[in-house]
């Protein structure tokens, strides 16, 4: 253990030497010795002593009172060692806070303890010192706030990570009334806990609770507070917070987007199996529908039974448009795809919508001047708008309301808040349809895109599923709002388009009293199709090759290559698809580069919408369809 170095302030030479040997005697070490203060502060500035002995009383000049005063403001504790003990001696040496206080004479003993217990005290303020300061480092740099209630719920002490937070000065709440700084919501559970912790001293409570920013806004934060009452120096409920406002918005919005991607990964599974369906459905109305037309071109058909005929083919029709709505909804309906104006369609169908609406309705609408075009399937549009008007009506019950119907454009990009869809990225052109009715719960709103889901007591629930499923075949999004009571509005968001409006197409002739000849080779899986497309070609005077699968289809082809003017193609067959068939085609030389190829599928033009483009394709023809529409696709492509 190091020897404790002492410095003696005593004008006296003889007591001086008399102290020093003392003190060597009970194993001391004597750093110096001064006759005088100026002497004494040089020297305990320059040696940094342990203790020094100061003499009150040392001549001219500074006394030991003012020197102690001086030395003791280096961290240097100081004891008294002096003859005066007059009250106006002692109250000045109160003033300079020394660590002790020897009358002469002393004997060895008391020196002694008074110089140990001088020395203790000065170790342990030390350590006192330097754990305030650890604590006061900790505290000041703390990323959680500390705040101390008093009994009464007074601020007594408000850390400076508190005055960060809730961005008031330090020590501005300091005096107040704690639960001003509390939400008024979550007020009545801060008075709960601090009096069931006012009731357990030593107790801990845990909770979440929202705190007020001077500015108003709300901080969401994980306290803990404890009842330090008893505590020398605390007195009063610690309260130890920590702001959680961004980690829980960041939680929810997790929550938000896993519920998200589960909804989308639903509603594609869903997709999925509505496109399925329809694809087969599709292949079995065709035989249906084929051979019901095929029975009406015969001649001399007795009425009752064409009459019969004429029904089946009115119900297969309307099955086909059933399935057109799996379609939809699986995001694969039937596309013409063109530059279109939002607001001419729906200048078109105003006629048509006033006649779906309720009489108590009123139909408003605010178009934007000079809005861009988007890319689309006006039919499938005319459809989206069609449900969504009947379900702003259908909202709007009995009672005066109104619909609105509002066309704009706005920025979109991968952070636009939607319900269903992915935003487009750049300039959305979009189109509102609002209304003052009954709106929607979080629940409804939530299912509202399911297939089969409906409020309606007579719905079929494909109505804004199939909306989905059209705006997902558009690349678009949809975005809802809605609140119970207060009406819904529901914004569609479709890509700016920059090519010019389309001119009106051409439409197939019509196969009436069409006659022709050469070879036509029929690819299908499905014999039913098979059967009513041969039929069908063979009374226009065509020779029909057949074949199921697209290798043997393509085999056919190449045994007849310089005989075939045409081939109906299906493109999801087994083995070999229509789409591999006609890559093989076109990548090769000879007739197959050029042969005109009419592609059928019971799904629409929108799955191959590539493949139309990129192989030079101009003819599709969906499934379920007549031996009429047939022969009208065939004559198109043969340009007779």
């Amino acid at each position: 253990m190091t020897q404790p170095k002492i410095l003696i302030v005593e004008d006296e030479a003889i007591v001086a030497m008399d102290l020093k040997m003392h003190l060597q005697e009970l194993g001391y070490g004597v750093a110096a010795l001064a006759s005088s203060g100026e002497e004494a502060l040089a020297l305990a500035s320059r040696l940094m002593p342990d203790l020094v002995l100061m003499d009150i009383s040392l001549g001219s000049g500074m006394d030991g009172i003012e020197a102690a005063r001086r030395i003791q403001a280096m961290d240097v504790p100081v004891v008294f060692l002096t003859a005066f003990a007059d009250e106006a001696t002692l109250a000045r040496a109160r003033e300079s806070a020394p660590y002790g206080y020897l009358l002469k004479p002393y004997d060895e003993r008391t020196l002694h303890s008074t110089i140990e217990m001088a020395l203790y005290r000065h170790r342990m303020e030390q350590e006192i010192k330097a754990s305030e300061s650890r604590l006061r480092a900790i505290i000041e740099h703390a990323i959680d706030m500390v705040v101390i209630i008093d009994r009464s719920g007074l601020v007594s002490y408000s850390s400076p990570a508190a005055s960060r937070i809730l961005g008031y000065a330090l020590g501005e709440r300091v005096g107040t009334p704690a639960i001003n700084l509390i939400h008024p919501d979550d007020r009545g559970t801060y008075t709960k806990v601090l009096a069931e912790l006012l009731q357990h001293p030593g107790g801990t409570r845990t909770l979440e609770i929202r705190v007020l920013h001077k500015d108003g806004s709300q901080r969401l934060m994980e306290a803990i507070s404890h009842n330090a009452i008893a505590v020398p120096g605390v007195h009063g409920i610690v309260v130890n917070a920590r702001d959680i406002t961004e980690r829980r918005q960041a939680e929810l919005d997790r929550q938000d987007m896993d519920l998200k991607v589960q909804q989308a990964q639903k509603l594609e599974s869903l997709g999925v199996l509505a496109g399925g369906i329809a694809h087969d459905f599709n292949n079995l109305l065709m035989g249906i529908m084929g051979h019901a037309g095929l029975a009406l071109m015969e001649p001399g058909v007795e009425a009752s039974l064409r009459r019969r005929l004429q029904q089946i083919e009115v119900a297969a029709t309307r099955a086909a448009e059933l399935t057109n709505q799996l379609l939809a909804y699986s995001g694969r309906g039937k596309f013409q795809v063109e530059p279109l104006s939002l607001a001419s369609l729906v200048d078109e169908m105003e006629s048509l919508l006033e006649t779906v609406i309720s009489k108590k309705a009123i139909l408003e609408h605010r178009y934007a001047l000079d809005l861009p075009p988007i890319e689309g399937d006006a039919t499938q549009i005319r459809q989206v708008i069609m449900n969504l008007i009947t379900n702003a009506s259908d909202a709007l019950g009995d009672r005066v309301g109104t619909i609105t119907i509002a066309t704009g454009v706005m920025e979109t990009g991968p952070f636009t808040p939607c319900l269903a869809g992915t935003p487009p990225e750049g300039t959305s052109v979009y189109l509102d349809v609002c209304d003052t009715g009954s709106g929607m719960d979080p629940e409804t709103l939530h299912r509202v895109f399911d297939p089969f889901f409906t409020t309606k007591f007579t719905g079929r629930g494909l109505g804004l599923a199939a909306v989905l499923g059209i705006m997902r075949g558009h690349h678009g999004a949809i975005q809802v709002t809605t609140e119970p009571g207060q009406g819904t509005t529901f914004r569609l968001l479709f890509p700016r388009s920059d090519q010019p409006m389309a001119p009106p197409t051409l439409q197939a002739r019509p196969a009436q009293f069409y006659q022709s000849q050469g070879v036509i080779l029929v690819v299908d899986d499905e014999e039913s199709v098979r059967s009513v497309a041969t039929s069908a070609l063979e009374r226009c005077g065509f020779t029909v090759l057949t074949a199921f699968n697209g290798r043997d289809g393509l085999a056919a082809f190449r045994a007849h290559e310089d005989q075939i003017r045409a081939i109906v193609l299906d493109l999801t067959m087994p083995i070999m698809s229509g789409d591999e068939v006609l890559a093989d085609l076109r990548s090769g030389g000879g007739p197959g580069a050029s042969v005109p190829v009419l592609l059928s599928s019971g799904y629409s033009s929108v799955e191959v919408a590539g493949n139309l483009q990129r192989r030079g394709v101009q003819h599709f023809l969906q499934k379920p369809y007549s031996p009429g529409d047939l022969i009208g696709k065939i004559r198109a492509c043969l340009g007779e």
